[in-house]
């Protein structure tokens, strides 16, 4: 093997290792998109759930205080 054909080989090896590189971060950088994705949604779900549980206290409360004006 030439000292050409040599360098050759070592920068098709480099290009190689350098593209399964960029692949294995890529499929980090997916996995950590997919993991934050489903972290929002679940921060999303609690939110609309607290909301759900206020807007009720506040239902419960109004509720009662008309009965006690009906009362008076």
């Amino acid at each position: 093997m030439t000292s050409e054909a040599g360098k050759i080989m070592r920068l098709r090896n480099q290009i190689a290792q350098m593209q399964a590189s960029t692949v294995g971060q890529i499929a980090e950088v997916q996995r950590k998109y997919k993991e934050l994705q489903q972290q929002l949604r679940a921060d999303a779900a609690a939110k609309e759930a607290a909301i759900a549980a206020r807007e009720a206290e506040v239902a419960a409360r109004v509720a009662e205080q008309s009965i006690k004006y009906d009362e008076l």
